[in-house]
């Protein structure tokens, strides 16, 4: 379901009609907070982007990332109030246009999956959140793949793949 383009971009589709794509810079970003190193803590954020008017397709293009009021330990992470100003700061500075695709965070594992604290998190997103688009991306960056998985509320994730970075 993933596959990787010449031009770098992260691309994948599901049969259930969502499809999406992740920029080469937020691939590298993403990779660039890897817990490779035993003391480091976890790190996450939201996933930023644009929803392609001709596909519906959700188009990552920017991150949230750890910072003042981010509570993180070898293995956890809590997401402050202040990703949610940064992604209204970054809609407005988008004219609009852009919108939250999704979540991301870390784990010290080589291929990561998600924990029974992930998924009750994505699950109170979804159900308390207002998305722009049908479902959201939920990323988790190990220290060799990042996993992708596609989630609406109320339905398990659909696994879209690991990919090297």
């Amino acid at each position: 379901m993933l596959r990787r383009l010449t031009s770098g971009h992260v691309v994948w589709e599901i049969k259930e009609g969502a499809c999406g794509s992740l920029s080469p810079d937020v691939v590298r970003k993403l990779f660039g907070w890897s817990q490779r190193r035993f003391y480091s803590k976890e790190a996450g954020g939201l996933i930023l982007g644009f929803v392609d008017s001709g596909t519906n397709g959700l188009l990552a293009e920017e991150l949230t990332v750890p910072g003042l009021g981010d509570q993180r330990s070898r293995t956890s992470f809590f997401r402050s109030e202040r990703h949610q100003r940064e992604a209204e700061l970054w809609n407005m500075q988008t004219n609009g246009k852009g919108t939250q695709l999704g979540l991301w965070h870390t784990h010290p594992e080589a291929n990561p999956t998600p924990s029974s604290t992930d998924l009750s998190d994505c699950e109170r997103v979804l159900r308390n959140g207002k998305f722009d688009c049908n479902g959201i991306l939920y990323l988790i960056v190990g220290t060799q793949t990042i996993g992708c998985w596609h989630a609406q509320s109320g339905r398990p994730l659909i696994l879209l793949g690991h990919f090297k970075p």
